[in-house]
């Protein structure tokens, strides 16, 4: 087995019996298992307090299961040192935090030791150094609070940053565009292909082209997994994903 803190070189995620509560008695999730091979691309839907959203802050570690495990090579996600943990699997949500200072310090919260070559590279990673070099300082120009205010889509842009220099080998992306524009939003989901390639992903979807696009879909039901498997499965099936998909394409 691994040490704490250790982890196998295979990263592959393992959700076992997990349960979840908030409030005592009030149970989120319930006793959802199931596994994610280093590289698969996950859809996680189904309807708004299905629970997609906690399990997502579970296997970032931000929260840890009431009884289960999730587990990224074999070792407790919460059991990894909380600085190594963000190099493991990270988690993009849609609430764009920018601190203030500037441009490259917000990157190098992900990178301490970040040349500005190494920043420049992940920020043309994600489409934005064509504006940040519009900037009259460019990279050091002040941002956030009494600094040059962001538009949520260069905020985002600002966050997906942090992930290429951060490169961890999972990412968890809970809604991560959907409050942006239409236009905005493809331009960054254009990005995210080229950031996420290789990389172990659960996608938190509502929009299902999403689910469309991943190996796998799971559809979580009043906190338990109700579904698993291929677009294209689900779809056969005629089940809950069936229902979900065909009404999201009359919308």
């Amino acid at each position: 087995t691994e040490g704490v803190g250790e982890v196998s070189d295979d990263q592959v995620l393992g959700i076992d019996e997990v349960h979840f509560s908030y409030r005592d008695g009030d149970e989120v999730l319930r006793g959802v298992s199931l596994t994610v091979e280093k590289g698969e691309t996950l859809a996680i839907v189904g309807p708004s307090g299905a629970g997609k959203s906690t399990l997502g802050r579970l296997i970032a570690g931000i929260n840890a299961p009431s009884d289960g495990h999730v587990l990224v090579g074999g070792t407790d996600v919460t059991a990894i040192p909380e600085k190594a943990r963000h190099a493991v699997v990270s988690l993009v949500t849609q609430e764009h935090h920018v601190f203030v200072g500037t441009v490259a310090d917000n990157l190098r919260l992900a990178r301490e030791g970040a040349t500005d070559g190494d920043l420049r590279s992940a920020l043309h990673a994600v489409e934005a150094l064509e504006w940040i070099d519009t900037l009259d300082e460019g990279i050091d120009t002040k941002v956030g609070s009494g600094g040059l205010v962001l538009t949520p889509a260069q905020a985002q842009q600002i966050a997906l940053a942090r992930i290429v220099l951060l490169d961890p080998g999972i990412l968890v992306l809970d809604e991560a565009t959907s409050l942006l524009d239409p236009n905005a939003a493809r331009s960054l989901e254009r990005a995210l292909a080229r950031v996420l390639e290789g990389r172990t992903v659960i996608s938190i979807a509502n929009r299902l082209y999403t689910a469309h696009d991943a190996h796998r879909v799971a559809v979580m039901i009043d906190g338990e997994l109700a579904e698993l498997g291929s677009h294209d499965e689900l779809v056969a099936r005629g089940g809950e994903y069936a229902r979900l998909w065909n009404t999201w394409q009359q919308d």
